[in-house]
């Protein structure tokens, strides 16, 4: 089998980082390109061209292979993607990062966007990131289309599987592999995992550096399985088994019938032999539709200082980032993307009631501004919570602003979480679980809204609905405070509630 085109060079601790030095000469202007599915902020017309191309390609690819029509009956949020052109333009979103990593992806209420180191001088070579993107972009695709509980294994296994899809011209190659993946399989030495400890943890359970065989494993045990019509059409029956609470090494035993022994001498005997490919053919070329637009110079300073305040900013941090993004702002005072991000550089790191005094300013001159609308709103409510004698009238000046911003636009998440929070002092109606349970259907990837509907829904006693909710991101593969939060309110559903083993989406996927 051909080595493909995105081939890794080097992993991390999570086994999808390429290393890539940071500097480098002063940079042109964010250009934006905005296709049916992504928007894309890069240095140049060509780069963000190509790669929105890219992406539409594949997420072609992967709604031709689940069998899902190319335009969706209901909006769908496009997801950003921002090529940083250096490691240090990605560590002015996220400081924290090292220098290893290729990108990261943040699904947060404020925003779910993605970051890729990517230059011009990298725009053929796909050892920078793209694998990443593509990885990500699969998680993404399938919370929003095929959210269930599955096995940590196969959610990465099956990322893992279809990041490596050669875009050809003339056809599409699915099942290639990773380089990096390969090696560190095939390498003398290299020990594997205990196959029971596959199918049973995820990724974080084994350690911090033992994420790159982890990955490796879990994409191999995925090849096996897609590469076959078989062994795929035991899949559905396997997960079946595992949600019902089967012990996961034991289930694969009652499914494909193979013990942790036979399983791991199938894997090893598989991995040297020429693995799988699926070529879908396609007559032409593909394109996609998209519009370029420069972005205003302020986007120079301040794109990226915008993108580091919606994950929020350590207070440590937060005099010299108010400091910088004050002086960059000061140079556009006209310019409303430079006022939006000072304003929220006030508003929750600065001095708020001067935030608000910009947003004020900002509606003044557009009523309908759905951004000022919407982090006035977020203001508000953040008075709210800090004061208690002023929070009904904090939440209730909120609630207008909400209003007005679903209006505009009633499919924001955003709005709609903003909205249920400014009337959490009232008593919880059904119309308030249903606007809870809209913002989970907009942006499913966004484990807050889900706890939020989760929370709202057993307040309701609507148990096994709560249970729906939950089990997606109960299964995430990679932990965290709201994963096990999760889990606790699983475990404290009643006992008589049933499991829902239906995913929320089509009923065609697999695994994810």
């Amino acid at each position: 089998m051909a080595m493909g085109k995105r081939l890794m060079v080097s992993v991390a601790a999570w086994g999808l980082a390429a290393s890539i030095g940071g500097g480098g000469s002063a940079q042109a202007a964010w250009r934006k390109a905005e296709s049916d599915h992504f928007i894309v902020y890069g240095r140049s017309d060509k780069i963000v061209r190509e790669y929105a191309t890219m992406l539409e390609d594949f997420d072609d690819l992967l709604r031709t292979v689940h069998g899902r029509a190319k335009v969706e009956t209901t909006p769908v949020r496009k997801l950003p993607i921002y090529l940083a052109p250096t490691q240090t333009e990605l560590r002015r979103i996220l400081p924290s990062a090292n220098g290893y990593i290729a990108g990261f992806y943040s699904p947060t209420v404020t925003d779910v966007f993605a970051v890729v180191i990517k230059t011009e001088s990298n725009e053929g070579d796909w050892n920078k990131g793209d694998d990443f993107a593509l990885h990500e972009y699969v998680h993404h695709f399938m919370m929003q289309y095929y959210s269930n509980a599955y096995p940590a294994w196969l959610s990465e296994g099956y990322s893992e599987y279809y990041m490596t899809a050669s875009l050809e011209s003339d056809r599409r190659v699915i099942g290639d592999f990773n380089r990096a993946r390969a090696l560190s399989l095939l390498e003398p030495g290299m020990v594997w995992h205990p196959i029971e400890d596959i199918l049973r943890k995820r990724p974080g359970e084994l350690g911090k550096w033992n994420g790159p065989i982890y990955y490796a494993q879990s994409w191999v045990l995925t090849h096996y399985i897609l590469s076959d019509p078989q062994r795929q059409a035991l899949l559905p029956r396997y997960l079946e088994v595992v949600r019902g609470g089967r012990d996961p090494v034991a289930a694969w035993k009652d499914v494909f019938g193979d013990d942790p022994d036979a399983l791991t001498d199938k894997l090893r005997r598989y991995l040297n032999r020429s693995l799988q490919v699926k070529v879908l053919p396609r007559p032409q070329r593909f394109t996609a539709r998209m519009t370029i637009t420069a972005l205003p110079s302020a986007a120079d300073d301040l794109l990226l200082d915008a993108q580091r305040l919606k994950l929020g900013v350590e207070k440590e941090d937060r005099p010299k980032l108010l400091a910088s993004i004050r002086s960059d702002a000061a140079k556009a005072p006209n310019d409303r993307f430079a006022r939006l991000v000072l304003a929220r550089a006030e508003v929750f790191i600065g001095d708020r009631a001067q935030g608000q005094a910009i947003l004020t300013a900002l509606l003044a001159a557009n009523p309908n501004d759905e951004e000022a609308l919407i982090l006035l709103g977020e203001s508000h409510l953040a008075n709210g919570y800090e004061d208690e004698a002023r929070r009904a009238v904090a939440f209730a000046e909120a609630g207008k602003l909400f209003v007005r911003a679903f209006k505009i636009n009633p499919d924001n998440p955003a709005t709609l979480h903003g909205y249920a929070d400014a009337r959490a002092l009232e008593p919880l109606t059904d119309n308030l679980v249903n606007v809870r349970l809209r913002a989970v259907e907009l942006a499913p990837q966004i484990s807050h809204l889900r706890l939020d509907a989760a929370q709202a829904l057993i307040e309701k006693k609507r148990f096994d609905a709560a249970r729906t909710v939950l089990i997606p991101l109960a299964s995430n593969p990679h932990g965290g405070g709201d994963v096990d939060t999760a889990r606790t309110l699983l475990r404290s559903l009643p006992p008589e509630a049933a499991l829902a083993t239906k995913p929320e989406g089509d009923k065609k996927a697999s695994g994810g």
